[in-house]
């Protein structure tokens, strides 16, 4: 089978945001990886406040959310070699990757990614900037 990719956060990044990134993210106009984004608010208070509010008043940046969410669904439900849970999983690193190569000033907030065979034996771990040059 396959591997399974992980995407392994920056936790002390994460704890201890810098307000300027933090502000960005607060406002950011794009849809933020489900990962990143609930490892923020589970980190920083003031982070899930902010942005709560700010999409509060954003229907175009939540339907963007909800869209990528179902899409992110259907490719889980629909994969020809993965179970969904795993689908799921490599589909979120996916995200992750493509939001660091999209918005490089966030590249910080991913470590690494890991891969892990069906039993989850860690296989490789691979620090972002080598798989971004790689890929």
């Amino acid at each position: 089978m396959p591997l399974i990719r992980f995407t392994k956060l920056n936790g002390e990044l994460l704890r201890n945001l810098p307000s300027a990134m933090k502000a960005e993210l607060i406002i950011f106009e794009d849809v933020i990886p489900d990962g990143i984004m609930a490892s923020l608010y589970v980190n920083d208070s003031f982070y899930k406040k902010e942005r709560s509010e700010f999409l509060n008043y954003r229907d175009d940046v939540r339907e963007k959310m909800y869209r990528a969410r179902g899409r992110r669904e259907e490719l889980a439900h629909n994969d020809p070699v993965y179970d969904p849970v795993s689908a799921r999983i490599n589909i979120e690193t996916d995200e992750g990757i493509e939001f660091v190569k999209k918005y490089p000033q966030f590249k910080n907030l991913i470590e690494s990614i890991i891969f892990e065979d069906d039993e989850h034996n860690v296989v490789n771990v691979v620090p972002i900037d080598d798989y971004l040059a790689e890929n």
